[in-house]
């Protein structure tokens, strides 16, 4: 290039992508335009600059004064459009010129002329160019049907500017254009703001053909032959391809189709590239110019793959010869590009983002995996990749496919096949599958596809297609993710025993992904046959309207539906197994199951909702065959349960006798938030505990330094207990006790809402006999699901039995053992937790860096450890956390008295660790005090949860006041010292921490209650630790200021990958520099675009320097302490104060019971009385809505005097993570609302009333 030397790229997408590259290889800077929607996309990453557009997102790329505002800030001296958005306004072409800058396209005099189709088609006829048989401008409908008549049926409106298929309607008879006019004059009106309209005759038996031309501006154009583009939905084309398999067979046709385009090109002067567009006729040939799109087409890619030229290196030449005031390239060097026939053949299809099984529905979501499969001859135009979200704003375009052979159009076919079946890109519904079966239609493999080709080819996915996702249906497969920590949740299914025997009965492996259903299930249509099987709690089934019987093996034929209702009975999750399970599911960390919280897994990391297309596997096993569980085997679902614990880890010196005594011996109810994160108890118990209050780890007796959980303990959240499930965090600091034993998980995941539980407690051999049983009950059920017979053989799960036969004799309480401080080492706390979990705690609940050292080290030297406890011979993972370390082992492998005394002997062989050099690294990063983030999230607290508190309004001042420090202090202390990673999990790999430096160590309480959202890097504190909220999530810490967050969970940005997603190790330091807000949300954009570096370096952390610094500080570090204490104390006063006026002032406003009683039993009140003077004292048209199970009241959706209509939404609960709305049914349609009993936030027990109504009349 001689003249141009920044390129604006005014585009996105794969267009964006590839036309980058090109201005790369040719030495050309460019500068990335992109919105909010698109900041990770692919062509903003590989940009010189990028800069974000102002707007919404579904305007930024149409703004064209704000487009060229950018290119002249930037320097650019030109812009290329490529297609779409504003590649064809000849009014933006005008503004580039304008502005000193080289519009990198055709003149605005070609976009203006070929814009108006009906202009271009009198431009056409006079170059001598057939046209269709059609008109000029309509005036109105009457003129219309005149002119539809006179042509004969078939004929199409079309919007004079429109284009991209949109404007479009054809008509088969008067009474069609009647309806269709007007609506193509509008939709020209509003798209094209013109509503010109004109009459074209439809040939439903003709190709669509197309020739690339270009031209120097000067009055010479070549071409680069044709293209077939007959294969379209909505006017709009799907697999192109060059040469046309119809000129290939009437090569006499291409010389006059080229010789035309080129005439219409040269009698205009065009310059640059542009498409001339065909209709062709089938049986005669007769060809009709359509129109010229005066910009890069869309399936330029197999023309240069075939005439062996780049159009957009073309374009910008021509551009460049146009800046240097050439006017144009050369015409003989134009001219020694011509090739009279194509080098092979090349196919392309286009990938979307819709569901072809509706109607090609766009399908916006998450791209969980991207794959591509790249062969000789491949070439794929893309700007998606692992990760990307695909918005409703834009295209569904994902990708253009394309495929050459230098020998034959049937070896482009076959190499096509190969492209499309071998890749992979899974989350949203694609057209992938599609594609494919185009390709192997009898009439592609010959090529006489003609433009209404897919209105008669019939698509038959093997998938699922989801009328409704039901309450909560997710993708599950077991075991999960047991090995992955860092605080992404274990996953996998709530109940083991159903889900695996559901896939069984099917013939899957026994841990295939399957359908995990909770509460009431999906309603699902099944577009190819299938195996299914549904297990676990009774639940509604129909299939095609008749009954379904659970705990069996049926096949289903294509077209049938399967409706999962609400549970009959008790438990509250059941599996749908399907054999093959959901191969268009992607794998993550070797596991489909469904994370939520974290938004990964599954189906794009959540729930089924209506619109999902699942695919299955079309290849069934010829002999299926009945199976079904006998009655006596089917599992019992009780709504009282007795759950076998082992007490552990942490009940002596934390709990009382009498408060261990009284967890055991207490009947619980399970509460409304009851949810595979956590499963929370009501019961009249409030500990004593055995001590005042938390040390360092708070200032709760239920408060301790962070230590990892394990999967089944009851953790003391204050004085309230939770049960910790599957995907519970994987470390915390609350106090946990007892843990139910792995045998009994399955039972615990069928636990819900208003059911009891009472524990029992067992040792742990008893632990390993019931697990066993259940084990052995499901081998017996594989054997017979494999043979179909030896039913009776199978061990039947009689847990009467089963729990009359544990005994908590030999039971060991939480510390199983206790080695004494020594010189080398301090005393070391071994804590069971139940049959799989194990941990080893160093010291006596003070933070301390040797704890930390010392359990990195432990860690590190079992990872590479080859004896008898080792990751390969039972240990399936570990956390790290401050003064701690928890196993997860299988007991079943590794006993525990093996591990425990295994891991005695390793402490000898640690030995000394006080003066050990740990590596490092020392990150730098931004960090702004001020944010609207930071004080949304304030905000929406106050508004929503709690008014005010000793903490409020402003975090910051709050935690500096809590430790005697002035805010000046505070700031000094975030960015003169250093913070020391001590633990990685949590949720999504939030990195706890620690000042390095222990006079500036910092104290504050958790907010109460915790929030409900945390924006994403969000840096905070709570207790005695630092951490950074990696994404937006709930959370108690103090927030003081925003920094980048240290996650990528599909690992594409910079400085992650897919097997490591996450940034921050065990004893990695944080330090942190002040920016500005804008600064912040600049260093923000990038980090999520992908493009963010972090800057750090490799460090070691010397033990023997930090102990001196101990020894050395020990007298000031105390003072500090006291200081602290101090603060603490007039902090806590305050918080109590204003904690009491706020419960005040909540309980005044509930509304009195004898007012709600009265009106329940219609006698008569003040109330009463008062709105209705005439009524008696009796008021029977009183009638009450009711909650249908235990629930928090998320959203009143009506007011007080509110006239009700049949099935409207009243209230919407919030139990078990799902939302339930509550319905008035059509009796009460015309009641008006009397009284309101609720307030979100309110929790509501199953049949208590949520308002009452006055019934019509």
């Amino acid at each position: 290039m001689e003249a141009i030397r920044t390129l604006l790229v005014a585009n996105r997408g794969e267009i964006a992508v590839r036309i980058i590259k090109t201005a790369k290889a040719l030495g050309i800077r460019t500068i990335a335009i992109y919105t909010e929607a698109d900041a990770a996309s692919t062509h903003v990453a590989l940009a010189d600059e990028a800069v974000l557009l102002a707007g919404e997102n579904g305007s930024g790329y149409i703004d064209g004064d704000h487009i060229v505002q950018i290119a002249k800030k930037y320097d650019a001296n030109a812009v290329i459009p490529g297609y779409g958005f504003l590649s064809e306004h000849a009014e933006f072409s005008q503004a580039v010129h304008a502005a000193g800058m080289v519009f990198v396209g055709p003149s605005a005099e070609s976009i203006e002329a070929f814009g108006i189709k009906h202009t271009a088609r009198g431009l056409a006829e006079k170059a001598g160019v057939p046209v269709v048989p059609g008109s000029g401008l309509v005036k109105d409908q009457e003129e219309a049907l005149r002119i539809s008549n006179e042509l004969g049926f078939p004929i199409i409106l079309k919007a004079t500017a429109g284009g991209g298929g949109m404007g479009l309607m054809q008509c088969s008879n008067e009474e069609e254009v009647k309806k269709s006019f007007d609506m193509v004059q509008s939709r020209g009106t509003t798209l094209f703001k013109n509503a010109g309209v004109f009459i074209e005759r439809f040939y439903p038996s003709s190709h669509h053909i197309e020739v690339q031309v270009f031209g120097n501006g000067l009055g010479k154009a070549i071409s680069f032959g044709e293209r077939e583009c007959s294969i379209q939905r909505r006017h709009q084309k799907v697999i192109e391809e060059c040469p046309s398999p119809f000129v290939t067979k009437h090569p006499e046709l291409r010389d006059k189709l080229c010789s035309a385009a080129i005439k219409l090109a040269e009698s205009i002067k065009y310059g640059s590239a542009g498409t001339v567009e065909y209709l062709v006729d089938d049986e005669s040939g007769d060809f009709f110019f359509l129109e010229m799109n005066t910009r890069l087409q869309v399936e330029h890619g197999i023309t240069e793959l075939c005439y062996n030229v780049d159009m957009v290196e073309l374009m910008l030449k021509q551009a460049d010869a146009q800046l240097l005031g050439r006017g144009g390239l050369d015409s003989a060097n134009l001219e020694a590009l011509i090739t009279t026939k194509p080098n092979g053949f090349a196919i392309e299809a286009r990938l979307y983002a819709e569901n072809p099984a509706k109607n090609y529905a766009p399908s916006p979501g998450t791209l969980a995996l991207v794959k591509w499969q790249e062969t000789d001859g491949s070439r794929i135009d893309t700007w998606v990749h692992t990760g990307s979200q695909i918005t409703s704003y834009y295209d569904p375009l994902l990708a253009k496919v394309m495929f050459h052979s230098k020998t034959s159009r049937q070896d482009a076919i076959c190499g096509m096949l190969e492209v499309l079946k071998g890749s992979e890109v899974c989350g949203p519904p694609t057209n992938l599958d599609f594609l494919a079966s185009i390709l192997q239609t009898p009439e592609f493999m010959s090529g006489k596809t003609l433009t209404k080709f897919l209105s008669s080819f019939k698509y038959s996915p093997s998938a699922i297609d989801v009328l409704a996702g039901g309450a909560l249906t997710q993708i599950q497969d077991w075991p999960g993710r047991p090995t992955l920590g860092k605080g992404f949740p274990h996953s996998g299914p709530m109940d083991p025993l159903a889900f695996r025997i559901a896939n069984l009965l099917v013939g899957n492996p026994m841990g295939m992904e399957a359908l995990e259903i909770t509460l009431n299930g999906p309603d699902l249509v099944f577009l190819g046959p299938a195996i299914i099987s549904l297990c676990g709690a009774p639940m509604e089934a129909e299939l095609d309207a008749n009954p379904f019987k659970m705990w069996t093996r049926t096949k289903v034929e294509a077209g049938q539906r399967l409706k999962i209702g609400k549970t009959i009975g008790g438990g509250c999750r059941a599996y749908l197994a399907i054999y093959g399970g959901f191969p268009g599911i992607a794998s993550w960390f070797g596991s489909k199951s469904t994370s939520t919280m974290v938004g990964v897994g599954g189906l794009q990391g959540r729930a089924l909702a209506t619109g999902d297309l699942l695919t299955i596997t079309q290849d069934l096993p010829k002999d299926v065959g009945d199976a079904s569980l006998p009655e006596n085997l089917i599992p019992e679902y009780p709504n009282h349960w007795e759950i076998l614990a082992m007490s552990g880890p942490y009940d002596d010196d934390f709990l009382t006798t009498e408060d261990v005594q009284a967890i055991f011996n207490n009947t619980w109810t399970i509460s409304h938030n009851a949810a595979r994160g956590g499963i929370r108890l009501l019961g009249d118990i409030k500990p004593k505990w055995a001590r005042s209050d938390g040390g360092e780890g708070g200032a709760h007796p239920s408060n301790v330094p962070e230590y990892g959980y394990s999967i089944g303990a009851l953790n003391w959240t204050g004085d309230d207990p939770v049960i910790f499930p599957v995907d519970c965090p994987d470390f915390g600091g609350f106090v946990s006790c007892p843990t139910i034993v792995k045998g009994e998980f399955w039972r615990l995941g069928q636990v819900k809402a208003g059911d009891t539980l009472k524990y029992r407690e067992v040792s742990l051999a008893d632990a390993l006999v019931v697990r066993a049983t259940v084990e052995k009950y499901i081998d017996g059920v594989a054997k017979c699901c494999l043979r179909n017979t030896g039913w009776n053989e199978v061990l039947r799960l009689d847990y009467n039995e089963l729990i009359s036969s544990t005994s908590s004799k030999g039971a060991k309480k939480g510390v199983i053992r206790k080695l004494e401080a020594t010189e080398a080492r301090p005393v070391v706390s071994y804590r069971q937790g139940g049959d799989d979990f194990l941990q080893v705690e160093y010291g006596v609940g003070m933070f301390d860096l040797n704890h930390t050292c010392r359990a990195t080290a432990l860690n590190k030297t079992l990872k590479e450890s080859k004896g008898p406890i080792s990751f390969s011979t039972g240990i399936t993972n570990t956390v790290v956390c401050g003064n701690s370390i928890t196993f997860h082992y299988d007991g079943t492998k590794i006993p525990q008295a093996t591990l425990l005394e295994e891991l005695c002997k390793l402490e000898d062989v640690l030995g000394d660790l006080h003066s050990i050099k740990f590596p490092s690294r020392l990150f730098r990063l931004p960090l702004t005090l001020e944010s609207w983030r930071q004080t949304a999230a304030i905000q929406r607290y106050m508004e929503t949860q709690r008014p005010y508190a000793s903490y409020l309004p402003d975090n910051m001042d709050f935690v500096a006041k809590n430790n005697g420090f002035t805010r000046q202090d505070l700031e000094k202390i975030y960015f003169e010292q250093r913070f020391i990673t001590i633990a990685v999990g949590f949720f999504c790999a939030l990195p706890l921490c620690l000042s390095v430096d222990p006079r500036f160590r910092l104290n504050c309480p958790k907010m109460n209650p915790s929030r409900v959202w945390t924006p994403s890097g969000q840096w905070s504190w709570g207790g005695s630790c630092g951490a950074l909220y990696n994404v937006e999530s709930p959370g108690g810490y103090q927030l003081t200021g925003l920094t980048i967050p240290s996650v990528d969970i599909l690992g594409y940005k910079k400085g992650y990958s897919p097997d490591r997603p996450w940034l921050f190790e065990d004893f990695d330091q944080l330090s942190f520099y002040p920016v500005s807000e804008e600064e912040y949300e600049r260093q923000r954009a990038l980090f999520y675009s992908g493009r963010y570096e972090y800057d750090w370096k490799p460090v070691m952390f010397d033990m023997k320097e930090h102990n001196k610094l101990l020894k050395e500080t020990r007298a000031e570090v105390e003072e500090t302490r006291k200081r602290q204490r101090l603060a603490q104390e007039e902090m806590d006063k305050l918080e109590k104060e204003m904690l009491e006026k706020w419960n005040q002032e909540k309980a005044k406003d509930e509304i009195p019971m004898d007012e709600v009683e009265a009106l329940l039993n219609g006698k008569c009140v003040l109330i009463i009385a008062m709105l209705h003077p005439t009524n008696s004292c009796t008021d029977p048209a009183i009638a009450k809505i009711e909650s249908p199970l235990n629930a928090n009241v998320w959203k009143v959706m009506v007011e007080e005097g509110h006239t009700l209509e049949a099935d409207e939404t009243v209230v919407i609960l919030e139990a078990m993570k799902l939302e339930i709305s509550v319905r008035a049914d059509a009796g009460l349609a015309g009641a008006k609302v009397e009284k309101l009993l609720v307030r979100p936030n309110d929790v509501v027990k199953g049949g208590g009333s949520l308002l009452l109504v006055r019934k019509k009349g």
